[in-house]
Formats: C-alpha cells, sequence, structure tokens
C-alpha cells in the first residue's frame, strides 16, 4: 500500500523564537571553544611552570578520559534527556575553564581538563539526540544537521579568526581574557538552554511522528514511528524498538551488529576529518615548501564552503539512500587525497593550484558524509536508548582524535605517499563499510523523510 509522506518544508529551520535561541546559544558557544581551544596547550604553557612534556601528558590524558567518559554521557542523556544533558555540559565546561584562570600545580590542571574532556562528551552525545527530538512533521533529520554544521562551521571560523589576533598579541593577559569570555559563555548557554522551553510540535522525537519530547516517554515506538523489522530488502538482522530494548541498556546496544559495524566503519572515516587542522599544515608548509600563508587560506575556504553550500549538497543528494551519500562523501575524500599527492610531484604554482583544488574536493566529501552518516545514527537507534547510541557512535571521533595525530605524524615523517595510501585505505574501508551495512537497516532509516512516500 502506498501513502504519502508529508511535504518536505523549505522554510527557514529557525521558524520560531525557541529555534532563533537555540541556534544563537549553539553560535556564541562554539565561536567561544573555537577561539580558545587551539590555544590551550600555548597558554599552559605561558601560564604556569609545569615542564612541556607534562603539560602534553596531562592533556593527552584528557583525550584518554573522555574515551572511558563516553558511556556515562550516553547514560546520561537517556536518564536526564538531551537537554539537561547540554545544560550539565555546559556547566562543566565553564567550570573547567575557570579552573585554568589562574592554575596552581599539576593537579588543579588535572581536574581542569577532566572537566572539560567530560563535559565535551556530554555535549556531543547530547546534541545529536536534542537536534533529533526538534524535527518536526514535513522537515528532514539531514537538513537539520546540515543546518547545525553550517552554524557550527561559521562559529568555528570567526573563532579561529579570533585566535588569530590573539596569536599575534601573543601575551598571556590576553590569552586569559578570551578564557574569561569562554568561561561567561559556558555559562551563560547553560542558563539560556535551562530555561528553554521548545514548542512540543518542534521537539517531536524521531522524525516527528511520535509528537512527544522526551526520549523516555516515546515508548515502543521506533525511529520514525515504526519498528525494526527487516533489511531494506526484507532481509538483516531487524529488531523492534520499545521497552524490551531499553530494559536492555547497554546489553542491547552493544548487541546491535549492524549499529557496531556502522560505528567501525564511521571511525575509519573520520580520519578524513583531522586534514585541516592536523595534517595540511605540515604537508602544505614543510614537506611541500609551500607559503605559509596557505594553511590559512585552505582552512577559510572549507569554512566558507560548509557555510554557505552545506544545505544545497544535502538537499542535493536527498535522493540517494542515506550509505550511499557517505560513500559518495568518501569518493570525494579519495580524490581529494590523490590531488594532494600529486601536488607532490608538480612545480610550487601548480601545487598551490592543486592544494585548493584538493580542499574543494574535501569539503564537498564533508558535507556529503557527515549530515547522512549523522541521521543514520540517530534514526537507526531504538527511541529510548538514542543516548547510549550516540555515544557509541561519537566514540569514532574520540578514536581518531586521539591516535590521528600520532599516526598521521609518523606516516610524514616517514614518507607523504605513504601518509595518502594510509588515509585512503582507511576513507575507503569507511565508505564501503556504510554501503555493506546497507541491507541490514531498515528501509524507513536509510532514506531522508522526503523519500518515505513508498513504504
Amino acid at each position: 500500500m502506498t501513502k504519502t509522506a508529508p511535504p518536505v518544508r523549505r522554510t527557514s529551520l529557525a521558524a520560531t523564537p525557541q529555534r532563533k535561541i537555540m541556534l544563537a546559544v549553539l553560535l556564541v558557544d562554539t565561536i567561544a571553544a573555537g577561539a580558545f581551544y587551539p590555544l590551550t596547550f600555548l597558554y599552559l604553557k605561558l601560564s604556569t611552570e609545569l615542564p612541556v612534556g607534562q603539560i602534553g601528558l596531562i592533556l593527552t590524558g584528557g583525550g584518554v578520559v573522555a574515551l572511558a567518559l563516553n558511556p556515562l554521557a550516553g547514560s546520561a542523556a537517556d536518564r536526564w534527556g538531551a537537554q539537561r544533558t547540554i545544560v550539565l555540559a555546559n556547566l562543566l565546561c565553564g567550570l573547567g575553564y575557570l579552573g585554568l584562570v589562574d592554575i596552581h600545580g599539576w593537579p588543579q590542571l588535572v581536574l581542569a581538563v577532566s572537566l572539560i574532556s567530560l563535559s565535551q562528551r556530554l555535549y556531543w552525545v547530547g546534541w545529536p539526540v536534542f537536534v533529533s527530538e526538534q524535527v518536526a512533521e514535513g522537515e528532514t533529520l539531514d537538513r537539520w544537521f546540515a543546518v547545525v554544521n553550517a552554524f557550527k562551521s561559521a562559529a568555528l571560523g570567526i573563532g579561529a579568526g579570533a585566535a588569530a589576533v590573539i596569536l599575534a598579541v601573543g601575551d598571556t593577559g590576553t590569552m586569559r581574557m578570551f578564557l574569561i569570555a569562554a568561561v561567561l559563555a559556558s555559562f551563560l548557554s547553560a542558563a539560556v538552554f535551562f530555561r528553554l522551553r521548545m514548542n512540543p510540535r518542534d521537539g517531536a522525537a524521531g522524525s516527528g511522528k511520535d509528537g512527544g519530547t522526551d526520549a523516555a516517554a516515546a515508548g515502543p515506538v521506533g525511529p520514525g514511528g515504526t519498528e525494526h523489522t527487516g533489511g531494506a530488502d526484507g532481509t538483516g538482522t531487524g529488531r523492534k524498538d520499545g521497552a524490551d530494548g531499553a530494559d536492555g541498556g547497554w546489553r542491547t546496544v552493544l548487541r546491535d551488529r549492524p549499529y557496531v559495524a556502522m560505528t567501525a566503519a564511521h571511525t575509519a572515516l573520520t580520519f578524513a576529518w583531522l586534514l585541516p587542522s592536523v595534517v595540511l599544515p605540515v604537508y602544505f608548509v614543510d614537506t611541500l615548501g609551500l607559503p605559509p600563508w596557505l594553511p590559512s587560506v585552505s582552512f577559510a575556504l572549507n569554512t566558507a564552503m560548509i557555510v554557505l553550500l552545506q544545505t544545497t549538497v544535502t538537499r542535493s543528494l536527498g535522493t540517494l539512500r542515506r550509505t550511499r551519500a557517505v560513500l559518495a562523501g568518501a569518493c570525494a575524500f579519495l580524490l581529494a587525497f590523490a590531488v594532494f599527492a600529486g601536488a607532490d610531484a608538480v612545480p610550487r604554482a601548480a601545487a598551490v593550484v592543486l592544494a585548493l583544488a584538493g580542499i574543494v574536493l574535501f569539503s564537498l566529501g564533508e558535507m556529503s558524509a557527515g549530515p547522512p552518516a549523522q541521521s543514520l545514527s540517530i534514526e537507526a537507534a531504538p527511541v529510548p536508548l538514542r543516548g547510549r547510541y550516540s555515544s557509541v557512535f561519537q566514540t569514532s571521533w574520540t578514536i581518531s582524535n586521539v591516535g590521528g595525530p600520532a599516526i598521521a605524524g609518523a606516516l610524514l615523517q616517514w614518507h607523504s605517499l605513504g601518509l595518502w595510501l594510509v588515509l585512503g585505505t582507511l576513507v575507503g574501508l569507511g565508505g564501503l563499510g556504510f554501503l555493506a551495512c546497507e541491507r541490514r537497516f531498515p528501509a524507513h532509516v536509510l532514506h531522508s523523510e522526503a523519500q518515505k512516500g513508498d513504504t
């Protein structure tokens, strides 16, 4: 039997005062974090008497702590709700940054870094779940994630510009001033988010069909108001989203082999996102001998493309299954890697052109793969357990962020071509991994709401 999906809205997602406030809080909070976070190591070096090696060890330990705290963040989101989890994340982040204002020894630094690490886990686990609760009937989760991604990119770009100003000044007092601004932004975001009351129509779980605003109250209805009954072709493991899943807790999550396999594929794919901040600055300047301004221009180009084109790219890929949109993004990444590798074999002027062309391809890969992968991670999760599922999926970012810099550094020191071969292998396996998971997920999970007319 054929049923018609509600028409997809083309109006602004900031159609209500509550949504405007939500996006404004997102912008302010991310600008503050984007301004200070890149300067953390330098600030600690200048403002403390701790050895550089000890500072690096403490910050690395923070990444390990973040990995260990992922399950706690998932349980918190399921138990307290996504919005309260985000409030707690902002409070802990403000306390952590406050602990860095005037440091008296390494124990205080360890505590502050641990609070910041916990806040990041709570934030990144809670945000996708909260966004999924805002999708009203006729809107798509993919478009929501596209808009959020564009907003975050704009905020990070502004924050990076502020960080450049701080570096130009170069004194500890200016850095501390921006640190205090980050503290105030975190506490302000927590207060505003605590008082924010989203319209129930804007806060429908999943695809907006359940009509509730609380994940725990969603009952036995799965994402999009349906049950998991099989794969896209009528096969697959199939599971029912409901009370049984909620009672199973972490056992349900870890036994969900298709979801775990998708997370593994996404982990391989996330290594591509290390390029702008970790790989390309060293590769462009040290390996290729290109002008030192090129990394900054590349970052600006990448940011501008995401801000201006993210929603357009997401809409243009809306006719594809989400797994295939991710694969398309992986293919764009691979083309970018080939262009970057080829820049090592041409004259300097041509290498600059290839570097910028590679950034364009890389940005298209980001915009193609990001929103559908995030949407799939939420839609494939039972509503009562979306916090735990989100924490498992977000682990992929933590793994690449912790291990990626060391791997990239070792490969750059060994051979630049080896870097692109390894990254290409990881990204290729990630894209193919999503495609392999396609038969294991129900059809309604693989498509955005715009294509659920025939189910």
